[in-house]
């Protein structure tokens, strides 16, 4: 009966709030606590950047403006390591999508039940606070860091890459009569590496994510129902994790950024002859 309640209380606190337009199809749906957590660390993002603007100061800066600076230079340096020309829009894309992800990331280490108590005071059954447990934000993102590689592929080498579509890896290495049948093996390769970029970039956030929630739901359980040991010991393993997810939440924007800077790289690598 324990691991019954157990796994029925967790099962309850992994649905979305969800305003269903068609009850059958899921592509027909919106995850409102998604969308709105998203917004708002969105616009925290705005007002704090123009909150920070009027107060910029020359010379030793001290507070948010060293902290930001040093956010900045992190990024500035690490842009220049991977990126082979100059374009100014990959720095900023990279410090938005490292910071946006490393803030909602970072929502995770709030009490497990807490926001969703809060959300239940307002009439909202079900609510998750963390949006990249939500495949469809890191989706989201992967298929917009997958379109702007596109764009550059074809703005800037449209010839090269359509030859790369049918031409790569075995083209090259058969005879000129059997290259009309080994076009469309070349092709479908090179459509699966394509999507791979942003299969892998969104599954790999949203799993890391996800994993992590279901732990610390597992965690909060072991603190409500175990006694005075299981309280302890669930304290215990839940502040390590804690420590240890705020480590991955991290990284995990960390890695989505510097993926994003290495496809943009290579699809901004000139053509070679």
């Amino acid at each position: 009966m324990a691991e019954q309640s157990h796994e029925g209380g967790i099962a309850g606190h992994l649905h979305y709030w969800t305003l269903k337009f068609d009850e059958s199809n899921p592509f027909m749906q919106i995850h409102l606590d998604t969308m709105l957590v998203s917004i708002v660390v969105a616009g925290g993002m705005f007002i704090f950047a123009l909150w920070l603007k009027g107060r910029l100061v020359e010379g030793a800066p001290s507070g948010a403006q060293n902290f930001m600076e040093s956010v900045v230079g992190f990024i500035d340096d690490t842009v220049k390591d991977n990126f082979p020309v100059n374009n100014p829009l990959i720095a900023p894309l990279a410090f938005t999508i490292f910071v946006f992800i490393a803030l909602v990331n970072t929502i995770d280490i709030l009490p497990a039940f807490l926001i969703g108590n809060i959300a239940h005071l307002f009439g909202v059954e079900h609510f998750r606070p963390v949006p990249t447990n939500d495949l469809n934000l890191p989706a989201a993102m992967a298929v917009s860091v997958f379109a702007l590689v596109l764009y550059y592929e074809f703005k800037l080498k449209p010839v090269h890459f359509m030859k790369e579509l049918v031409m790569e890896p075995f083209t090259n290495l058969v005879p000129g009569f059997l290259k009309p049948i080994v076009m469309p093996i070349n092709l479908i390769l090179k459509v699966v590496e394509e999507v791979a970029k942003p299969l892998s970039l969104s599954f790999r956030l949203f799993g890391n994510m996800f994993a992590g929630e279901v732990i610390f739901l597992l965690i909060a359980f072991l603190l409500l129902g175990g006694g005075a040991v299981g309280m302890a010991a669930g304290f215990v393993i839940g502040l390590g994790w804690t420590i240890f997810h705020l480590f991955i939440g991290l990284l995990q924007a960390f890695i989505f950024m510097i993926l994003t800077v290495v496809y943009l790289s290579i699809a901004h690598q000139p053509v070679e002859h």
